[in-house]
């Protein structure tokens, strides 16, 4: 018989941090938490003080709507853009969410960064490889998709928006605007993380290349689900439009699913990949 040579034992240098006592960790993980929440707070002030440049900003996709489906146009008889609020606190809470918009922008990758800091001491060499710059473009991801949705959601308003008629004027009010702006953000930011899924997935070898090709159909058919039920406006020009960068972004997983096989050394099936 043939002996089989043992796996390597992980050495001091594959782990760091693990010398670390309990109470160090935790003193790490307050410190992390404490500037995550600084950097909240500072771009939430931040927001705050500059909130008439940010809510112009996020008044814009309901203002580059035809002037017919906006209030303005059928109370004021011009072609301004307002919005409206019906309670006492309305113009604070909507002052409040536009300086929140600021906060997760900027603020966001500041937390994910100091959570990243966190785990990273304790990871192997070969995983802190991948680490960095699946930290990196994660938050590109993420803000990639929250600024395509910026773009998209005056065609979902306008698609909601015409469903009035004549006889119908829409009032819009600004705090539920705002609120939809950001669930459409956030909903957008998160569904751009999928393929970032689905490569850790790939170098986990859970998936492999030709599993992902024998599956494309059903997954492009998860894309539009879940951008049905991601989607806050339910149309169908906004879902098509969430759906589309999701199935390029499969395209692109079994692209990157080849050329991992290829670097593992792996078989790659030649009828298969000739299909592709």
């Amino acid at each position: 018989m043939t002996a089989t040579a043992d796996p390597p034992m992980p050495s001091a240098e594959d782990y760091e941090g693990e010398e670390m006592t309990l109470w160090e960790h935790l003193e790490e993980l307050r410190s992390r938490l404490f500037k995550a929440a600084l950097a909240l707070m500072l771009t939430f002030i931040v927001g705050f003080l500059l909130n008439e440049f940010v809510f112009d900003i996020l008044i814009k996709p309901y203002c580059s709507l035809d002037p017919s489906l906006r209030v303005s146009s059928a109370i004021f008889d011009d072609e301004s853009c307002r919005l409206v609020f019906s309670d006492v606190l309305g113009a604070f809470k909507v002052r409040l969410k536009a300086a929140s918009v600021i906060a997760i922008t900027f603020g966001g990758p500041v937390v994910f960064y100091q959570l990243w800091a966190f785990i990273v001491p304790g990871l192997k060499a070969q995983e802190k490889k991948y680490a960095a710059p699946f930290f990196f473009l994660s938050q590109f991801l993420f803000l990639l998709g929250a600024a395509f949705s910026y773009f998209v959601i005056p065609k979902g308003l306008e698609f909601l928006l015409s469903f009035g008629g004549s006889n119908l004027i829409s009032l819009m009010d600004a705090d539920r605007y705002i609120s939809f702006l950001i669930r459409t953000m956030i909903g957008f930011g998160v569904s751009f993380e999928y393929p970032l899924l689905v490569a850790i997935l790939v170098l986990m070898g859970v998936v492999s290349h030709a599993w992902l090709k024998e599956y494309r159909r059903h997954a492009f058919f998860g894309a539009f689900v879940a951008a049905a039920v991601i989607t806050p406006s339910q149309d169908p020009a906004t879902m098509i439009v969430m759906a589309l960068p999701l199935a390029l972004f499969y395209e692109i997983c079994i692209v990157f699913a080849k050329f991992v096989e290829r670097g593992r050394g792996a078989d790659v099936d030649p009828e298969v990949d000739a299909a592709t």
